[in-house]
């Protein structure tokens, strides 16, 4: 929601921004906030955080849907895995909810004529932010149904805006596939 307030903008105003974002997974910035046992480092996936500095692309960092919608702890019934909780109604409208907040920001991002580059997704089992996409990324975005559900949400809240940004997997877990991961980050970053 924007507030009714008007002010005087210099159009001819300038400073050192990029004009550049990325959005990416809430672990990526904070891995205390993973899933006990999935943490790949102490703090900051610096190998990613490294590539987008190197770019001069601002980070949006999207929350991270199992800990908004089930806690850190993510508290579930005995015998429920993560997926299974997010893949239920209360689960999918979390996700909503979160991903209509995240597509404003990025849609304000783009009416002011910032280039959202890309969205960093996660390891191919996350619950919530797996990508596996169906084409490749000279193809255009377009996630495959084992994707996590905050991913498919988002993209779903971000089409029906005609925006149509591409989803990154950050395989982190799998140091190949985390470096192919990476390498496809730098090569969209380049452009």
């Amino acid at each position: 929601m924007k507030l009714p307030f008007f002010h005087d903008k210099n159009e001819n105003m300038t400073d050192a921004r990029s004009g550049r974002i990325v959005a990416v997974i809430h672990c990526i910035l904070n891995q205390n906030s993973r899933d006990p046992g999935a943490a790949v480092s102490p703090a900051v996936s610096d190998k990613i955080v490294n590539i987008l500095f190197k770019h001069q692309a601002g980070i949006i960092q999207l929350p991270c849907p199992e800990m908004v919608c089930l806690g850190l702890k993510r508290a579930r019934p005995k015998g429920f895995r993560i997926r299974d909780v997010l893949d239920t109604y209360s689960g999918v409208q979390c996700c909503r909810s979160l991903s209509r907040t995240v597509a404003d920001q990025i849609e304000e991002h783009v009416l002011n004529q910032d280039r959202v580059l890309g969205i960093v997704g996660g390891n191919v089992e996350s619950p919530g932010c797996a990508v596996h996409r169906k084409d490749d990324l000279d193809k255009g975005s377009v996630l495959a149904e084992q994707s996590g559900v905050f991913m498919k949400t988002l993209e779903k809240e971000l089409h029906m805006r005609g925006l149509h940004i591409p989803f990154l997997p950050m395989r982190e877990s799998s140091p190949g596939l985390f470096q192919e991961d990476l390498e496809s980050l730098d090569r969209l970053l380049a452009v």
